[in-house]
């Protein structure tokens, strides 16, 4: 009895296709975010509006990298229509294979470090925990991640309370992954993985729909002035911050206080922020999404670097190995020279006639060897002229590249994390027409 590669849909629901330049858009800018928090120039002015402009893609960017990655697994995975069957199941593989590659390109910086907490090694191990749920709806991913986000950084709290308490540490190293990953890295997935789930239930609509675009906007503008907003209200009043040099450390509270709990600052992975960046990162791609036309235009060097973000992330970090001065500077000179420096190249790679970034292509074939079937699934499958018609549809998606980053932060692999579609190219003119760790 042989699987059945078809993906049943809901009579009148057709599988979108075609690559969102949004998503590139957004994914470009989170690239640009996380490099300027890298290597962005010293500021000592708090509460100026020069200050708060430089504060917002702290934290925020490597959330909207997580997000997008999810958004390029439910790409993988059958778009809004869920793939099912053997279908899936090479999507399953080719995840896999993709957060493989991110292991060994994350092993690769790790011999040439920085003060950058590399997020590849975090990504890849968000795709892993995310291929369970491919096959989840849009509502139980939003559920999952609502949940997600209220108990995960709870956890987080609790857990990092107990082994500052009773003195028991991880000892690191490849025994110790698991606990780094979820509760003690840089970016712990108790709470990260509530932006890819997030972006999963995203991906799950048809985001080419202008419609798409504004239930984005009216669902992130308030969950980031909730987050934000309660944030603020609570350190404002039950839980300010406390000056660590005169904290007097109580052995019943130890280092924690209130405002570990409420604080929505960069990189704190508390219940607040990490509301107020999921809104913030879903109210940005609503933008982008709309912005999308403008990718193969006036927005066609941001989007080159969201289409190869693997490339550029790697790239950037590596570079900087080299240059450890630039960071904690007071000058923006790092910042320029290193984003220029992406910038140009991407641009350049993206008007060449090749169909991925470098890294990207690396991904994407080792992916597809991932994944290749077996002598025994082969014969299993049915010859191709014995398919039914009506499964063409379904077969020209899977076959189609998938539009995502080949980590991916994207991308992370959907990136930080670069895609397995075509990078974009830019508009042909018709002859007679004007048309961590942590900074």
């Amino acid at each position: 009895m042989s699987t059945s590669t078809t993906t049943p849909a809901e009579p009148g629901v057709q599988r979108y296709r075609g690559r969102i330049h949004g998503i590139d858009i957004a994914r470009g800018l989170a690239i640009l975010g996380m490099i300027w928090a890298h290597v962005r120039p010293a500021m000592y002015s708090e509460g100026t509006l020069a200050y708060f402009l430089a504060d917002i893609p702290l934290g925020r960017s490597s959330a909207l990298f997580a997000l997008l990655a999810g958004i390029s697994l439910a790409i993988l995975s059958g778009r809004n229509v869920v793939y099912t069957g053997e279908q899936l199941r090479h999507a399953q593989l080719r995840i896999a294979g993709r957060a493989v590659v991110l292991l060994g390109f994350s092993a690769f910086l790790s011999n040439f470090p920085t003060i950058i907490a590399v997020i590849l090694g975090f990504y890849a191990a968000w795709f892993l925990l995310a291929i369970p749920l491919l096959s989840w709806s849009a509502r139980k991913l939003a559920i999952a991640a609502g949940v997600t986000a209220v108990v995960g950084p709870q956890l987080i709290f609790l857990l990092e309370y107990l082994s500052f308490t009773y003195e028991v540490f991880a000892d690191g190293g490849p025994n110790a992954f698991l606990y780094d990953v979820l509760v003690a890295g840089a970016y712990p997935g108790l709470a990260y993985m509530a932006y890819v789930l997030v972006g999963m239930a995203i991906g799950r609509a048809d985001l080419t729909a202008p419609a798409a675009r504004i239930r984005l906007l009216v669902i992130g503008l308030p969950l980031a002035v909730v987050g934000y907003g309660s944030a603020y209200l609570a350190t404002s009043t039950i839980a300010p911050e406390v000056d660590v040099e005169s904290m007097t450390y109580s052995p019943d509270l130890g280092p924690f206080t209130l405002w570990d709990l409420f604080t929505a600052e960069p990189h704190t992975n508390t219940t607040p922020s990490v509301i107020g960046n999921l809104g913030f990162g879903i109210a940005l791609l609503a933008l982008c999404l709309w912005l999308g036309p403008l990718a193969k235009h006036v927005l066609f060097p941001i989007s080159a670097v969201g289409s190869m973000s693997l490339t550029a992330y790697v790239g950037h970090a590596f570079g900087l190995h080299f240059k450890e001065d630039w960071f904690y500077t007071e000058s923006a000179t790092p910042f320029l020279v290193v984003a220029g420096l992406v910038v140009l190249f991407c641009t350049l790679w993206a008007l060449l006639p090749f169909r991925r970034g470098p890294l990207e292509w690396v991904t994407y074939r080792f992916s597809q060897w991932f994944a290749r079937p077996t002598p025994a699934r082969a014969q299993a499958q049915p010859a191709e002229p014995t398919r039914p018609a009506q499964t063409q549809p379904a077969q020209a998606a899977l076959a189609q590249p998938a539009h995502g980053p080949e980590l991916h932060p994207s991308d992370a692999a959907t990136a930080p994390i670069p895609s397995a579609e075509p990078r974009p190219q830019p508009a042909k003119t018709p002859p007679d027409s004007h048309h961590l760790r942590r900074p």
